[in-house]
């Protein structure tokens, strides 16, 4: 009997992300060829809450739109999945979110082509509220699927640990050291920046009840950028440079072996901040060396900073003498 071959699970991903868009892009412009010499020059191209058109815009406009969105959304998420290929979690959820995305955008447009068929005069176009739940409803559809059409995340894709790392900093018994380092980011800066100035035009021109939300999520990403990592006899200590607070420690006893390696937050984690991710977490502030230490749980705590080889040195050193205090056991 001949073996059965299964697409590998990085091809399956890219597809569940890639198919749906393009799939979509060839229905649109098969529905509007069909429908061409029925649709009014100037089509209503936007359907307002009560279902009635208040947008409009030429036929050729509309498919340019129509398909670049499309095309578009299958560049961008077929090239996330494929560059966080390293992150399975991620990638999985990046591959759904653009076909689920597509299916959405695909519907939606179909049936404003209908909706626009053998119309008279476009101001007159409505469009059901129904279909806008059916295109929800599909976009979930389709979520589902392709998030069991991606795979199970495998341990075998999330295993991690240092790529270098297994030196002890020459320390004696009496001996007690610490290493400090102070990491930041220079992108999560100029994002809160960004938010919170959007934040303050929204407010003083619309009101600052919408702003809220805005203002909320930019002052922390402007402010809350940099961090102090210290390696000593307490593990591994993050503390914000600018607040006291919140601090996170990983304690000695849980480091069972330090090292570093290079870490890019968008193709490792999938942003930059506080990330996590089956078989990993940590503070990932900007691309390049990061203080990497296998727990004792088998997960990986990761800490992008300069220097990070003294560090996990330090890190190996204190956590091998606690091992073999009569006190460490």
């Amino acid at each position: 009997m001949p073996q059965t071959r299964h697409l590998p699970v990085n091809a399956r991903r890219a597809l569940v992300a890639v198919a749906p868009p393009l799939l979509a892009a060839v229905v649109v412009l098969s529905v509007f060829l069909s429908l061409r010499d029925r649709l009014p020059g100037r089509m209503a191209t936007h359907i307002g809450p009560g279902g009635e058109a208040d947008g409009f815009s030429g036929q050729g406009a509309f498919l340019a739109v129509a398909l670049a969105v499309l095309l578009g959304d299958a560049v961008l998420f077929g090239g996330l999945t494929h560059w966080i290929r390293t992150t399975p979690g991620v990638q999985r959820v990046i591959a759904v979110t653009g076909g689920a995305a597509a299916v959405l955008t695909g519907w939606l447009v179909v049936a404003v082509l209908l909706a626009n068929a053998d119309a008279d005069n476009a101001a007159s176009v409505t469009l059901p509220g129904l279909q806008a739940v059916l295109a929800f409803g599909a976009a979930a559809a389709y979520a589902t699927v392709g998030w069991f059409a991606c795979g199970r995340v495998e341990e075998s894709e999330t295993v991690a640990g240092p790529s270098v790392g297994t030196a002890l900093l020459p320390l004696g018994d009496a001996e007690t050291a610490s290493w400090s380092r102070v990491t930041g980011s220079r992108v999560l800066p100029l994002t809160g920046m960004l938010v919170l100035t959007a934040g303050l035009v929204v407010g003083i021109t619309t009101g600052w009840l919408p702003a809220v939300p805005l203002l909320v999520t930019g002052a922390p990403l402007a402010l809350l950028t940099g961090a102090r990592i210290t390696a000593d006899r307490r593990g591994i200590t993050v503390t914000p440079t600018l607040a006291p607070w919140p601090r996170l420690n990983v304690p000695l006893e849980r480091i069972a072996e330090a090292g570093h390696r290079p870490v890019n937050p968008v193709r490792d984690f999938g942003g930059w901040g506080y990330r996590a991710r089956p078989g990993a977490s940590g503070i990932v502030l900007r691309s390049g060396d990061a203080l990497s230490a296998r727990l004792t749980t088998g997960s990986e705590f990761v800490v992008t900073v300069d220097d990070a080889a003294t560090a996990a040195a330090l890190l190996n050193a204190l956590a091998d003498r606690e091992r073999r205090s009569p006190a460490g056991g």
